[in-house]
């Protein structure tokens, strides 16, 4: 399986995956005023930094799929080493909460009424 090798710094690493994953990321987000010519967005002048790491099942049709989660938003500092490898693995470390995924409704009509109205309220902007 496809897994993910995910470090910070010189902490242990985490293996993440699993066999019926569809989707898996590790990602680092930093938020807040990041630079100068930044506005303040809140009153807290220190930007926030984590890194989260999960997937979302793709399981088969009788199974419920979930979103999973191995890291959930680990706070990060600045000069922090994040190291992310894409491995093939056998095994991996168990996630650390997994919630069931919202089953998508495919309602064609819903779908097709939704397209119309965002149309009409941007046909001004974008037709010329």
């Amino acid at each position: 399986m496809y897994a993910l090798k995910v470090r910070i710094n010189s902490d242990d690493h985490i293996i993440a995956g699993t066999e019926d994953l569809g989707v898996l990321t590790a990602t680092v987000t930093c938020v807040g005023k990041l630079g100068d010519k930044s506005r303040q967005v809140n009153e807290d002048e220190n930007p926030h930094l984590f890194l989260t790491v999960g997937g979302l099942t793709s399981r088969s049709l009788e199974l419920p799929d979930e979103h999973l989660r191995w890291l959930e938003q680990k706070q990060l500092h600045i000069g922090d080493f994040v190291s992310v490898q894409i491995i093939d693995s056998r095994t991996a470390d168990a996630p650390v909460c997994g919630e069931e995924a919202e089953k998508r409704k495919h309602d064609e009509r819903e779908y097709f009424e939704h397209c119309k109205k965002v149309y009409f309220e941007l046909r001004e902007q974008y037709e010329v």
